[in-house]
C-alpha cells in the first residue's frame, strides 16, 4: 500500500490531494507548496508506528463500519481526477456496493478523542471536513462518512452529504494554491519557519518598504521591546523562586498542590566536538563540511 507509480513524488506534484487540502487547512500552504514545487521532499513516514499500524488496521475498522451501517463496503484502493479540474486528484479507502457513499478510515489515539463529537453527529476537525469535502469533488458523490477508531476501542462514524456549493468553494480555494504552485510564486508564510523554508538564503538586494510594511516594522520593533521588558521581568521573578527553592525541588501549596518545580535531569550522554578534535585533529578535518548559514532577521 503506498508503493505504487501513483505515490511517486513526479505524479504526486501534478496536482493537490486531499492530504493537501488537510494541510492547508492545517495552515501547512508553505510545506505543500514547496513539495508540489518539487523544492521538498514528502516527510518519510515508513517508520512512524502509528502511521503504519493504521495502514494495518484499515481494512479491519472498514469490516467493522460496514457490520456498524449494514452496508456492504467494496475497496476503493484507486485514484480519480476531478472531472473538470484534473490538477485535483484523491486517492479513497472504501465506497458503497451501490457507489453512492465514500467511507474514510483513521486510526486515532485517545488523545485526540476530545476534538470530536459523539458517534453519528458531523463534530469533527476542520482539516478531516476539507478532506471529506475534497474525496466527495473528486468522486462525484454526495454522502461521506468519517470513520475513527479512537485509541484502538472507539468507533465513531461522522456522516456527511457534502453540498455542491461547498465543493465550488474548496475548489476555488485550492484554484488559487494550485495557480500559486504552477506560476511558482510562494505563497505568503504562515509562520517564521514557514518564511525559512520558503526563503532560505538571501541575496545582496534591498526593497523599498510601502506605507503598510512600515506599519509592520514599526508594530514589530514594538512588540520586541514589550517582549524584551517581559523577559526581564520574568527572569527576575524565577530567580526570586529559585532562590528560595534553593535546593529543595518542589513548591507546594497549603493544600499540598505543586506550584512549581525544579527538578534535575538526568545525565546524558553527548558528543563532545572539542574533545575529538583535539584527539584526533587528521580525523576530525575529514569529516568538516560547509553549512549553508541560516538567515538573520533584525530590526532596526
Amino acid at each position: 500500500m503506498n508503493n505504487r507509480e501513483d505515490f511517486e513524488p513526479a505524479t504526486r506534484n501534478q496536482a493537490l490531494w486531499a492530504s493537501d487540502t488537510r494541510r492547508i487547512i492545517d495552515g501547512k500552504v508553505a510545506e505543500v507548496y514547496l513539495e508540489r514545487t518539487g523544492n521538498a521532499l514528502p516527510a518519510d513516514l515508513s517508520e512512524v508506528e502509528a502511521v503504519q499500524w493504521g495502514l494495518r488496521l484499515q481494512d479491519a475498522i472498514g469490516r467493522a463500519v460496514s457490520e456498524k451501517m449494514q452496508v456492504g463496503l467494496k475497496d476503493a484502493d484507486y485514484m480519480l481526477s476531478h472531472p473538470r479540474h484534473p490538477w485535483m486528484r484523491s486517492h479513497f479507502d472504501f465506497i458503497s456496493e451501490d457507489g453512492q457513499t465514500l467511507i474514510e478510515v483513521k486510526n486515532y489515539g485517545s488523545h485526540q478523542r476530545k476534538f470530536y463529537g459523539d458517534d453519528g453527529t458531523q463534530i469533527i476537525k476542520p482539516a478531516d471536513k476539507g478532506q471529506l469535502v475534497h474525496e466527495a469533488a473528486v468522486h462525484g458523490v454526495r454522502k461521506i462518512v468519517l470513520a475513527v477508531l479512537f485509541g484502538g476501542q472507539e468507533l465513531c462514524l461522522y456522516p456527511f452529504e457534502i453540498e455542491d456549493a461547498e465543493k465550488d468553494e474548496l475548489v476555488e480555494m485550492l484554484s488559487v494554491h494550485w495557480g500559486q504552485i504552477v506560476s511558482r510564486t510562494p505563497p505568503a508564510a504562515e509562520s517564521i519557519e514557514a518564511a525559512k523554508r520558503l526563503y532560505p538564503v538571501s541575496v545582496n538586494n534591498a526593497i523599498m518598504a510601502d506605507q503598510q510594511l512600515e506599519q509592520r516594522v514599526a508594530m514589530l520593533k514594538q512588540i520586541k521591546a514589550n517582549i524584551k521588558v517581559l523577559e526581564t521581568e520574568e527572569s527576575r521573578l524565577q530567580a526570586r523562586v529559585q532562590s528560595q527553592l534553593a535546593d529543595a525541588d518542589t513548591i507546594l501549596d497549603i493544600e499540598g498542590r505543586v506550584l512549581a518545580t525544579w527538578k534535575s535531569a538526568k545525565p546524558s550522554m553527548t558528543f563532545d566536538a572539542t574533545l575529538f578534535k583535539s584527539a584526533m585533529p587528521d580525523v576530525f578535518e575529514k569529516f568538516v563540511v560547509e553549512k549553508t548559514g541560516s538567515r538573520r532577521f533584525l530590526i532596526k
